[in-house]
């Protein structure tokens, strides 16, 4: 009896460090309230280089995806633009210890590396902070995933807000 209660405990163990492990990324997003984002057409990049440490070819990377997907959300890249965008990468390594057991204890120990990317979206003529998404997710350090990552992106730029079309790239009339 003793024994199957270990390994029901055992099985169940493994089964949350087995869902833990296939987590989805967790999103979070911040707006100013109010913002008429219908205003803004364009925007441009803070910079185009990571900071120090970072894969340079990765970054300019994610930076063209966001870009088309801001395009399908009706934004144009400009010089200078409307908006400007700030993209923070980073990394961390993270260790969870669970511990459980019946007549003492035993641990489990599982070390991952987390990574998180942010987009920040300022007015470009006040310097006024206007949106904040921030995504988290389990990466692989050494060879990050590029479908993980173009899900985890879309996932991230979708509650971006749409601006409105502008007048030239509506249809015209038809003929008469």
């Amino acid at each position: 009896m003793q024994r199957r209660h270990l390994i029901i405990l055992g099985v169940a163990s493994a089964l949350v460090f087995a869902t833990g492990a296939q987590a989805k990324p967790e999103l979070t997003v911040d707006a100013v309230p109010g913002v008429n984002f219908s205003a803004y057409k364009t925007y441009s990049w803070v910079r185009t280089n990571p900071t120090g440490g970072y894969n340079s070819v990765l970054y300019q990377r994610i930076q063209s995806d966001i870009d088309a997907k801001l395009a399908s959300k009706g934004y144009v890249r400009a010089d200078s633009g409307d908006i400007t965008l700030a993209l923070t990468l980073g990394k961390r390594q993270k260790v969870d210890v669970d511990t459980w057991g019946v007549y003492g204890f035993r641990e489990d120990v599982h070390s991952y590396t987390q990574g998180q990317l942010s987009v920040d979206a300022f007015d470009s003529r006040t310097k006024q902070a206007l949106w904040h998404g921030q995504i988290t997710d389990t990466v692989k350090s050494k060879q990050p995933d590029p479908e993980r990552l173009d899900a985890a992106l879309s996932q991230l730029i979708e509650p971006f807000p749409a601006t409105a079309p502008t007048s030239a790239a509506a249809e015209p009339p038809p003929a008469q």
